[in-house]
């Protein structure tokens, strides 16, 4: 029997559980995937498929997960805004290309996220933050983030249950709509609308691990109703939410 366990909290979500395949989807995390007890494939948007055993994928690019040998893969995804997202993609000039590594699979690293897989009462934020580290070295990359993209950000965060406008968030920090929607980008990494979907998905995932009915969470996260969170979540992860989110 698989195990299953789900994080998903504060732009970093990591899930060990059904073995799916996954129909050709993309989703605004940087991604990684590990296989337990071995290799899996991973296809590009040109249907190319690669064998690894830690693969790191961009944000924003289209792929599917194939499970070649009925592993138990763990995905970790890392909200693009997150400060360890920035530095796994600069560390390895993540754009649009696939990544895969080799030389961490029997890492003591690895080692304590699979024990936490398998049952173990451990801390997955420890482990996920010394994994990037170990990818991506000690050596942190400096990070400049504009005051008015984390204020407007955590604005959005709180505000999932109203009408959440570019024109409104962009007056609240003193910009144009244009200039503001230019910054956005350049900060965070994807458009503003996009973050906006990315962050009410998170928010409704997060209220189905605290308990929530499939129905309830989406409300938690703003959506208008549960077949609008479906269509968004088989988008961005490419199965539905019902098939991967209850053990």
């Amino acid at each position: 029997m698989n195990p299953f366990k789900i994080y998903f909290q504060n732009g970093i979500g990591v899930y060990t559980g059904k073995v799916v395949e996954t129909k050709p989807h993309s989703h605004h995390a940087t991604e990684i995937i590990y296989g337990l007890e071995g290799s899996f494939k991973v296809a590009d948007a040109q249907n190319n498929e690669n064998e690894y055993r830690l693969s790191l994928i961009p944000h924003d690019i289209k792929h599917r997960f194939i499970n070649t040998s009925n592993i138990t893969p763990i995905f970790i995804y890392l909200d693009p805004f997150h400060y360890l997202s920035r530095q796994l993609e600069r560390s390895y000039s993540l754009d649009k290309v696939i990544v895969g590594v080799d030389n961490l699979h029997r890492s003591s690293t690895m080692n304590d996220i699979r024990s936490w897989a398998l049952g173990s009462d451990v801390d997955i934020i420890v482990l996920i933050t010394q994994l990037i580290h170990d990818l991506a070295g000690y050596a942190s990359h400096t990070i400049t983030l504009d005051n008015r993209i984390v204020e407007s950000t955590e604005h959005i965060r709180t505000a999932l249950h109203g009408g959440i406008s570019l024109a409104d968030i962009a007056e609240k920090v003193h910009l144009s709509e244009s200039r503001y929607a230019h910054l956005f980008k350049e900060q965070v990494g994807i458009p503003f609308r996009r973050f906006v979907l990315w962050t009410r998905l998170q928010a409704t995932v997060e209220a189905i691990v605290k308990g929530k009915s499939l129905t309830s969470a989406c409300y938690v996260g703003g959506f208008a109703d549960l077949p609008h969170f479906s269509k968004t979540f088989v988008d961005m992860f490419g199965v539905s939410p019902s098939s991967v989110l209850k053990a």
